[in-house]
């Protein structure tokens, strides 16, 4: 890479993978991490950042952003990692989100289906439109559906769960990391789900600023809300009603099945 290329991005929707994929990375790139404020270090998330605080040397860099000609860096971009998942599951883990965000009292199931009807009148969570990352569909066919101008590789976050080594080893292909086996072992056991949920646990302990701990949520932590929640995979399609789950597959064909993914 040139001095002047040197920025892969780690892009997704929001809520499909982003925090795990970063979390491997870095234990691939710079060794066991022990907070997700020394993660945002190392892989900078650019809404938190800001394009101007970047350092010329930085590498990674996560990102919600479409891809499209205002990609901030856009200059600096020498390759993209893709984050997929399931739309269903992305609709799910969003309402949690939004739920730690800012919700009070006990999860009712009027609360959900009010935010499933506005996720699929949007194609995506309305708040984040309003943020320049569009709908689901949008943002994946902006970062994986045209040619792009550098190398870009897919990341399902249902390969991740079911192969994880497998889909570290692809990560270290794509950048051209030489990894042994033991390593590659090292990197997925350091950012497994039950690793990022002990990490999550310290960083509100200790209320180190980062993904996991911000002092304006310190109402919704108190309630046991959690970023780390479930991880689970096809949670999305049980908690809809059929109805449901026919709304969402209509809206989000046929892109969703040209992925491989079923309602």
């Amino acid at each position: 890479m040139s001095a002047t290329r040197n920025l892969v991005w780690i892009a997704s929707y929001p809520k499909s993978g982003n925090t795990w994929v970063r979390f491997m990375l870095c234990n691939l790139l710079f060794g066991p991490q022990s907070s997700a404020e020394a993660l945002n270090l190392l892989a900078p998330d650019i809404h938190e950042t800001g394009p101007q605080a970047l350092a010329p040397h930085t590498g990674l860099v996560k990102t919600h952003f479409l891809h499209s000609a205002a990609l901030p860096l856009v200059e600096r971009t020498a390759a993209a990692i893709y984050v997929l998942r399931q739309p269903a599951d992305v609709l799910l883990s969003n309402f949690h989100y939004a739920r730690r965000s800012g919700a009070n009292g006990a999860e009712t199931r009027e609360e959900f289906d009010r935010y499933v009807d506005r996720f699929l009148e949007n194609r995506g969570d309305p708040r984040w439109r309003q943020f320049g990352m569009g709908s689901w569909d949008e943002h994946v066919h902006s970062w994986i559906g045209i040619r792009q101008p550098f190398p870009v590789v897919s990341i399902r976050y249902e390969d991740l769960t079911a192969d994880a080594p497998r889909t570290c080893r692809r990560l270290a292909d794509f950048l051209k990391l030489v990894r042994s086996d033991e390593e590659i072992a090292q990197a997925v056991r350091n950012s497994s789900f039950e690793r990022m949920r002990d990490l999550e646990a310290t960083d509100i302990r200790e209320r180190r600023r980062g993904i996991f701990y911000k002092p304006y949520l310190e109402a919704a932590l108190g309630s046991g809300l959690r970023f780390m929640r479930s991880g689970a995979v096809g949670e999305g399609a049980r908690r809809l009603t059929p109805e449901q789950r026919a709304r969402l597959a209509g809206i989000f064909e046929p892109l969703s099945a040209q992925l491989g993914y079923q309602v």
